[in-house]
């Protein structure tokens, strides 16, 4: 009799399922997975955002000291290519790919590579918002900043990220890497990111500013 009831006990033990810690236990480790997924999701973007900046932006600032160190001009300053043309030391927004290409190469230097969009100065950035932006450079002057690369259409995920690589901090409105909502106007108005999540504040005109050495 004793023998029987302890089958029956260790049967509805069997039935119950899982007690509250191992419960707890498994919830521990499903929270663990996520967290390092999520963490893995942030780290793959850092790391494009890197890759970006370097593969894109830097390789235009290392093109334009380049040529000036070869030359003593500024790139883009003339849309001659062979450099015949009036030069004030003023970069111009108006150079297009070709045109800087031809300049570069008329001194023996080359242009970094064109991207996916077959064009050296566009790139495509998926930004925190799944929203799929074409970022366009250009080599620019404005009277309160001097020469500048230009990028235009960027998120603010990525300008903040860009500026705490270039600045060490994010600050829109001081250092080398600066923002503005509007790049249009001479001189230009300068202001902080807006918030990542906010999509009607980017894209368009608002533009991330790089300060170039001359």
């Amino acid at each position: 009799m004793n023998g029987m009831r302890k089958t029956i006990y260790g049967k509805i033990r069997e039935q119950q399922g899982f007690t509250l810690i191992e419960m707890a236990i498994v919830l521990i480790i499903i929270g663990i997975i996520i967290g390092a997924v999520v963490k893995g999701k942030d780290v793959v973007k850092s790391a494009e955002q890197k890759r970006l900046y370097t593969t894109y932006v830097r390789a235009w600032q290392v093109a334009f000291n380049n040529y000036y160190d070869r030359t003593g001009w500024i790139l883009g300053d003339t849309n001659s290519p062979t450099n015949s043309g009036t030069r004030n030391g003023h970069c111009s927004d108006s150079v297009n790919y070709t045109t800087l290409s031809a300049q570069l190469a008329n001194v023996g230097l080359e242009a970094p590579p064109p991207g996916q969009l077959a064009d050296g100065l566009r790139r495509t950035y998926t930004d925190s918002l799944g929203v799929t932006r074409t970022l366009v450079l250009a080599f620019d002057y404005k009277n309160n900043v001097g020469n500048i690369i230009r990028i235009s259409g960027i998120s603010s995920d990525l300008g903040m990220a860009w500026d705490r690589l270039v600045d060490g901090e994010r600050d829109g409105t001081s250092g080398d890497l600066l923002h503005t909502a509007n790049h249009s106007p001479n001189p230009v108005v300068l202001s902080d990111w807006p918030a990542a999540d906010d999509a009607t504040n980017q894209g368009g005109n608002h533009s991330a500013l790089l300060r170039l050495e001359f």
